[in-house]
């Protein structure tokens, strides 16, 4: 097996507490690469770029872990491409 990008999009709850979704998500999911990516009316979202093996279900638990972070209000696997 070999390795896997994944691409989360994070929607923070409020812009009020961007910054600290941000820390929050480098610090407890550690990914590869963090961009802020606007949405719309001001909205930003977070895309984190992971790098795991690939195996089942990891998507899966990365989103479940993204979610479960203080302030982000919408989690959604963007992208899954081998690398």
């Amino acid at each position: 097996m070999g390795n896997v990008a994944i691409v989360l999009k994070i929607m923070p709850e409020d812009m009020a507490g961007f910054e600290k979704l941000k820390s929050d998500v480098a610090a407890t999911l550690h990914p590869y690469k963090m961009a802020e990516e606007p949405v719309a009316f001001g909205i930003v979202a977070i895309m984190a770029t992971f790098i795991v093996e690939d195996g089942e279900g990891a998507s899966s638990s990365l989103e479940e872990k993204a979610s479960a972070i203080p302030n982000a209000s919408g989690v959604e696997t963007v992208s899954v491409d081998r690398i």
